[in-house]
C-alpha cells in the first residue's frame, strides 16, 4: 500500500479503505471534505454536471461537466462548489501498485505516480483538450458501475492506459519552478481562506495573521513560495471562478464579476483581458463555438 503523505500539517489525512483483493472503490458521489485533505491512495474523478474550482496544493483549476481529475497520494486538495453551478462528481480511489502488481513488465514506469504532482502537473484534465483521457475515465466509471464479466481485467487495462497518458502530461523538469514545500505549507492557511472568501474584500493583514507572521514577512514568503504576490493570487483565483461561470452559466457578465469578487466591472474587464487577451464576452463566445 502507498504511504501517507508526510505533509500532514497542510490539511488532514483522509484514508480510504480499499478492498485487499481488488484495491479499487466503486464510483461514488462523495461530498469532499470542506478542508484540504490527502488520501492514502490515488484518486480519479469525473465531473458529470455543473462546475466548480479544484484547489490542489497551490494550484487553481476550473472544472466543468466532462472534465476529469487525477490526484496522487501526496497532494492536498479541496473542491469548491458555488451555487447555482454545484458540480456533481464520481470519484474512484485505487492503489495502482497493488492493483497492477504482476501485470506490468519490469521496464514499465507508469506506476511512478510521484511524478504526477507538483506545480506544473495539470491535475484537472479538460475534455476539450484531452478527449481521449476523459473518454477512458468515463469507460472506467462504466466498467465499475456495471461489473460485467471480465470487468476487473478491463479496469486494470484502463487504469494502466490512464497512468501512461497522465505520465505524458508531466512537463520537463524546470528547476526554477521547484518550490520549497515547507514554505507553501506556511502560507497554506491563507490559500484556504482565499478559497472560501474570494468574493469578499480580502484583508491581507488577516491573511498574515492566519499564517502567524507580519504582513511584510507574509508577502515575502508568499512570493518566494508561489512566485507571485498575494493580490495577484487572489485575482487569479477570482478569474478562474469567473471563467467557470462564463462557460457554465448564462448569467450576465456584471453578475459574474460581482460574484467572483471584483469591485467593479471595469476592474474585471481589465484584468480579464490582460490575462486571456480577450474580453469576457469574447471568451464566452469562443468557448461556445
Amino acid at each position: 500500500m502507498q504511504k501517507k503523505s508526510k505533509k500532514a500539517t497542510a490539511g488532514f489525512y483522509d484514508p480510504i479503505n480499499l478492498p485487499k483483493d481488488f484495491p479499487v472503490t466503486n464510483p461514488v458521489f462523495r461530498t469532499p471534505p470542506h478542508l484540504p485533505h490527502v488520501h492514502n491512495c490515488c484518486e480519479i474523478g469525473y465531473c458529470r454536471s455543473g462546475a466548480g474550482i479544484f484547489i490542489v496544493e497551490d494550484k487553481i483549476f476550473s472544472c466543468s461537466a466532462g472534465d476529469a481529475i487525477f490526484i496522487n497520494h501526496q497532494e492536498f486538495h479541496i473542491l469548491e462548489n458555488a451555487s447555482p453551478m454545484n458540480s456533481d462528481w464520481k470519484f474512484i480511489n485505487f492503489d495502482p501498485a497493488v492493483l497492477l502488481a504482476g501485470w506490468l513488465p519490469p521496464e514499465e514506469h507508469a506506476l511512478d505516480v510521484s511524478r504526477l504532482s507538483g506545480r506544473n502537473f495539470p491535475n484537472v484534465i479538460h475534455e476539450k483538450e484531452h478527449p481521449e483521457i476523459t473518454l477512458a475515465v468515463r469507460r472506467l466509471v462504466a466498467e465499475l458501475d456495471n461489473a460485467e464479466s471480465g470487468y476487473r481485467s478491463a479496469v486494470r487495462a484502463l487504469i494502466w492506459y490512464l497512468l501512461v497518458m497522465f505520465q505524458r502530461l508531466v512537463p520537463e523538469v524546470d528547476t526554477r519552478a521547484i518550490k520549497d514545500p515547507a514554505e507553501i505549507e506556511r502560507v497554506y492557511p491563507a490559500l484556504q481562506y482565499i478559497s472560501t472568501h474570494y468574493s469578499e474584500n480580502v484583508d491581507f493583514l488577516k491573511l498574515a495573521d492566519l499564517c502567524h507572521c507580519s504582513l511584510s514577512t507574509f508577502r515575502r514568503t508568499f512570493r518566494r513560495s508561489l512566485g507571485c504576490l498575494p493580490l495577484e493570487y487572489v485575482n487569479d483565483f477570482r478569474l478562474k471562478v469567473a471563467t467557470t461561470m462564463l462557460t457554465s452559466t448564462d448569467r450576465s457578465i456584471l453578475d459574474i464579476a460581482s460574484d467572483a469578487g471584483f469591485p467593479t466591472l471595469s476592474n474585471f474587464n481589465r484584468l480579464f483581458k490582460a490575462k486571456f487577451q480577450q474580453s469576457p464576452r469574447e471568451y464566452r463566445r469562443n468557448d461556445a463555438s
